[in-house]
């Protein structure tokens, strides 16, 4: 006999934690936030420790994400969020990266600030 699937999915542990922002479509998390980065939580049935709300957000839509090491030897994956806004757990606006590929996105944003503000 199978056993009974008792967790609960990780898009209806989510639902009802955020407020969709109209004018970004942001999914922008309300409930708690880690302490390092400020970055959204939830917590998993079975798992002691809280995973990144965005990480299972990308997960639910995309499948697991990989534990093998990246092809540019970075060490591991990471969700980066396209809209830089660290609440949003819209799965549309995050993408599976490398280390090196999200730390050079966001040079590329922290470039193009100073760039604006010199302006």
């Amino acid at each position: 006999m199978p056993a009974k699937e008792s967790a609960v999915s990780a898009a209806s542990r989510l639902k009802g934690k955020y407020t969709v922002n109209i004018v970004t479509g942001c999914f922008e998390w309300n409930r708690g936030l880690s302490t390092q980065g400020g970055y959204p939580t939830i917590a998993l049935p079975g798992s002691r420790k809280p995973e990144y709300a965005h990480r299972v957000a990308w997960a639910e839509v995309n499948g697991p994400i990989p534990i093998t090491p990246c092809s540019d030897g970075s060490g591991r994956w990471e969700i980066h969020h396209l809209c830089f806004n660290r609440l949003c757990v819209n799965p549309k606006h995050l993408k599976l990266v490398t280390k090196k590929q999200h730390g050079a996105l966001h040079s590329a944003r922290r470039a193009a600030m100073r760039l604006a503000k010199a302006a």
